[in-house]
């Protein structure tokens, strides 16, 4: 299996790696892995079906347009072979924007049935992603089914065709919208979106909430980051845990360290839990994964972190769980907690079921020929099978060593 060295530079260069060998260690874990991965088709077939009608111009404008967002205006849309009722369609996103195959926001007037294996979700709003930044379409599915064992991520996604015009448009990823999950499976009465400097880039409420009402909620928020200047130590571990499911945040930190995501500091939704009376998260776009460093702060990342097992400290929440160290060694408890739960039997569920849902999709030849307008060019089910076989071997191997270096540093003074 030849595997490609640039999944295995992020191990290489953890700074807790000391003098690992990275040849001799992964050669020792295939031979040596009770779970070494075993990728075949499993009899899988492609789920879910997209068919839209639109006019010839609006279908050139989807295509040729780049940076704005448009409407689509539909004739007709067939989803898994029911005929759905349109309300709204248009163009979603930031950088996939400049992509041929775009990403949508759907919202219908009568419900679509979307299929996941045994799992199945009816919607009348979602979000059709076009995966055109995401290596092999394969980094989204394997992050969230990872994050679902890690009781971080639970909105309903799968693998879908869209078809525009009787022309095959590729793969796709339907995924339910982060604010109906929160407000109809957790009675979220608001959601907020981070942006960079942790400013409220976007407020999304539900019906029955005011404007008085949405100013609480966004004071309640900035508490979390008020906080981080009035207090330190268990004190401040305290006043946070009073706004903020802190180790749910933790485990997030985490897990994008464990995966090496390159961009998440705004792709996180805080929500509003009532029953806990404080903001949980929703993790978000997870197609950049397996970096060196982070895209933003990678300097001030450096310069304010060292050697801590965090990816990114540009949000100052972050940098201030990496520098004091009684929110550092409660983080640490939750990163040997993650860990613990991606086990390598799960891990390797999780890479065999990716590619079992993908394997149909693959070798649809309509379907993969449209891997020519995407970041990733001329994907193929060799490429896939390397690259699933490569990240796997890093994660397990990471995992291995991240978790032997947090139970040193989790053990009591004395017994070291």
């Amino acid at each position: 299996m030849n595997f490609d060295l640039k999944y295995l530079l992020p191990v290489i260069l953890l700074p807790i790696l000391g003098s690992f060998n990275p040849d001799h260690q992964l050669t020792k874990h295939i031979q040596t892995n009770d779970y070494e991965l075993n990728l075949v088709d499993s009899g899988r077939k492609i789920e879910n079906t997209i068919r839209l009608y639109t006019s010839e111009s609006n279908y050139n404008a989807i295509k040729a347009n780049t940076g704005r967002k448009i409407e689509v205006k539909t004739s007709a849309m067939i989803i898994n072979e029911d005929t759905v009722v349109v309300d709204k369609i248009s163009t979603r996103g930031q950088t996939t924007l400049h992509y041929r195959r775009k990403s949508f926001s759907l919202d219908l007037k009568t419900k679509a049935l979307f299929r996941h294996g045994e799992r199945t979700e009816s919607f009348k709003k979602f979000f059709a992603l076009s995966l055109s930044m995401d290596r092999n379409y394969s980094n989204n599915r394997l992050a969230f089914e990872m994050m679902e064992n890690s009781k971080l991520f639970n909105l309903f996604y799968s693998y879908c065709e869209l078809i525009i015009n009787d022309q095959n448009e590729g793969i796709y990823m339907i995924v339910e919208r982060p604010e109906d999950w929160a407000m109809k499976k957790e009675d979220s009465p608001l959601l907020i979106r981070r942006g960079y400097n942790h400013e409220i880039d976007k407020i999304i409420k539900g019906k029955e909430i005011n404007k008085s009402q949405i100013k609480e909620y966004c004071s309640f928020y900035n508490q979390i980051y008020k906080c981080l200047y009035k207090y330190e130590g268990e004190e401040l571990y305290k006043s946070l845990s009073s706004w903020l499911d802190v180790e749910l945040y933790m485990k997030w930190l985490a897990f994008n360290f464990f995966i090496r995501n390159g961009d998440y500091t705004d792709e996180v939704y805080f929500y509003f839990d009532p029953v806990i009376s404080k903001f949980k998260i929703i993790p978000w776009d997870y197609d950049d994964l397996f970096h060196i460093a982070p895209h933003e702060g990678n300097i001030e990342t450096g310069r304010q972190i060292e050697d801590k097992l965090i990816f990114s400290a540009e949000d100052i929440l972050d940098e201030k769980i990496a520098e004091d160290p009684y929110l550092y060694k409660v983080y640490l408890i939750q990163f040997s907690e993650v860990l613990n739960q991606l086990s390598p039997a799960v891990m390797k569920k999780v890479f065999e079921n990716t590619y079992a849902e993908l394997y149909p999709y693959y070798t649809n030849e309509a379907i993969i020929n449209m891997s020519v307008y995407d970041a990733h060019k001329n994907v193929n089910i060799e490429r896939l099978q390397n690259d699933l076989f490569a990240m796997y071997s890093q994660l397990t191997i990471s995992r291995e060593i991240l978790l032997n270096n947090l139970n040193k540093k989790l053990l009591p003074s004395g017994n070291k």
